[in-house]
Parts: C-alpha cells; sequence; structure tokens
C-alpha cells in the first residue's frame, strides 16, 4: 500500500482537490495511521489561519515605501549606501606599497624575528665586554649572520603558509618577495644600528661610523647569497651556506697557524667580510636575478613543505 504522506500537508488545508483528493480521502477511510496525521495537519492549519487571522494587515504604503528605498539612487540623502573601495589603486601606489609592506610583519613567524634579535643583542654585549680593537670584529661577525638567518626564514618558500593564497591575489609574487626582503633587512639593519649607537654610548672613544661601516659591508653578500639559495632552492640551503661561511671566516680570523681551510676557500670568504665594488655589484645582480627568476619556479618542488 502507498501512503499518500506528501499530499496531506495540501489536503488538510483544502488546496487538494479533484482526483487527488478523492483518492486521498478513500485512502484515509482505511488507514488510522494516515488519518492521524490528516487531523494533525488540519489542527496545524486551522491554528495558522486563526493567528494571522488576528493579525492587521498592513498599511497599503508600506509596499510602495519599500519600493522606493529600493530605487532610489545610492548616495542621496535617502541611504546610505554599502561602502566600496571606488579609487583605482594604481593612483595610490605608495599608499598600497606601504601596506603590502606593514603586513608582511604578520606573515613571518616569530621565531625568525627572535632569532634575529638574540644573535644581535648577544654580539653587542660580547663586543661590549670584548677587548678595546674588538668589537667591530664581533659586530661584523654577528649582525650579518642574523640577517642572513633572518632572510632565509622569511623569504623561503618552503615556510611560507600564505603562499598559496599569495599565488592567487592580484599583487605580483615579486611584490611581495621585495616587501618581505626589505622588512627583513630594514629590521636587521635599525637593530643594528641600535646595537652600534648603544655600544659606542657605553664604550666612550670608539667610532660608530666604524662599527656600522664593519658589519654593514659583509651583510650585503652574506644576505644576498642566503635570498637567493632560500628562494629558487629552499630555506635550509640558505641557512646552511649562512653558517658554513660564518664558521670559516670564524676560524680565519685572528689565526697565525693553519686552521685546515683551503686556500680557495679563504680566497671566497674573505672578500665577502671586506667587500668591495666587485663583490657589492655581484650582489646585486644575484638579488635581482633572483626576483626575476622566482615567479617561474615550478611550485609542485615546494608543494609538500609549504603547509610544514
Amino acid at each position: 500500500m502507498t501512503h499518500p504522506t506528501h499530499q496531506l500537508p495540501a489536503y488538510a488545508a483544502g488546496h487538494l482537490t479533484g482526483d487527488d483528493a478523492a483518492a486521498v480521502t478513500a485512502h484515509l477511510a482505511g488507514c488510522p495511521a494516515c488519518a492521524t496525521q490528516a487531523r494533525a495537519w488540519h489542527a496545524t492549519a486551522t491554528a495558522v489561519h486563526d493567528t494571522t487571522a488576528r493579525v492587521a494587515p498592513p498599511s497599503p504604503g508600506i509596499l510602495t515605501a519599500i519600493r522606493r528605498r529600493l530605487a532610489t539612487t545610492p548616495g542621496t540623502a535617502a541611504t546610505r549606501p554599502v561602502p566600496t573601495y571606488r579609487r583605482d589603486i594604481g593612483t595610490r601606489p605608495l599608499h598600497r606599497a606601504l601596506g603590502i609592506l606593514t603586513r608582511q610583519r604578520t606573515l613571518i613567524r616569530w621565531p625568525v624575528w627572535t632569532l634575529a634579535a638574540a644573535l644581535i643583542a648577544g654580539g653587542a654585549i660580547l663586543a661590549a665586554l670584548a677587548p678595546t680593537g674588538h668589537a667591530a670584529q664581533i659586530l661584523a661577525m654577528t649582525v650579518p649572520l642574523a640577517a642572513a638567518l633572518a632572510v632565509a626564514g622569511a623569504c623561503g618558500t618552503d615556510n611560507d603558509p600564505p603562499a598559496e593564497l599569495a599565488a592567487a591575489l592580484p599583487t605580483p609574487p615579486r611584490v611581495v618577495l621585495l616587501a618581505r626582503l626589505t622588512l627583513v633587512l630594514t629590521a636587521t639593519v635599525t637593530a643594528g644600528l641600535l646595537a652600534t649607537l648603544a655600544l659606542t654610548a657605553l664604550t666612550p672613544g670608539g667610532g660608530a661610523a666604524g662599527l656600522v661601516t664593519a658589519w654593514f659591508g659583509p651583510l650585503v653578500p652574506l644576505s644576498a647569497t642566503s635570498f637567493a639559495l632560500s628562494v629558487l632552492y629552499r630555506p635550509s640551503a640558505g641557512v646552511t651556506t649562512a653558517l658554513a661561511l660564518w664558521l670559516a671566516r670564524a676560524l680565519s680570523t685572528g689565526q697565525t697557524a693553519p686552521t685546515g681551510l683551503s686556500p680557495a676557500v679563504l680566497r671566497l670568504v674573505d672578500p665577502l667580510w671586506t667587500p668591495g665594488p666587485a663583490v657589492l655589484t655581484a650582489a646585486a645582480a644575484v638579488v635581482a636575478t633572483t626576483f626575476l627568476l622566482s615567479p617561474r619556479l615550478p611550485r609542485s618542488r615546494h608543494a609538500r613543505h609549504i603547509w610544514r
């Protein structure tokens, strides 16, 4: 037996007519279960009808007023349109660039800032406690390393959870990468300058300009190398290379006895800590090449690392 369950609401409300109504009536006469459901639907329909009958009808002008509000031109005093961004983004490039730059702060993981701050602060403390004449050498070993490690941690593809979302936005990947690099280097250099000024105030007689020159020179090629390897390959390569160059420099600094390093390694490391125009130009070329190649990298190579 087929029960007309889906027809009972319309039957109870009186909307079922003709052969359909006659078939339901005949079925209810021999089916107590459906008859009970039909009585319940009839009681519901009666209650709804009685309740709506007691509600006063709306004013005839209410529908006219609603239509008038919907037809009003946005921007007039009668309505408050939904706020929208109407200005062309291209007409405010500086504002947009500043917004992209500042938003990177929330996307860079906190260990990056913590490690860089710890290295710079530790270097400043060691420089303050070191014998006279060694402060520049200590800062030249710590501030560039802090910058290189921060660049690797902030700009590497593997450690960028928002990479997939950023790729879907209209902002070009190169712009995001440039903002990330600019923010990290600006923060690191600023921290280095503050540490240098504090060190100069605590140890009278030391020249701030000489201390800044000592660490800013090697910061450029070391950060460029770390940036290129982290973006084009993976952050671990940038970190490992930066640490290896730092260790080679530490072993070769102030040593008169052989350190076990080959002359070729020393010839590679020493110019990084005393960079001339050729080394600085090469560092700039490495950064520019990295920016040109970064959007062309196959994303699948890093897919398994993005959300790690």
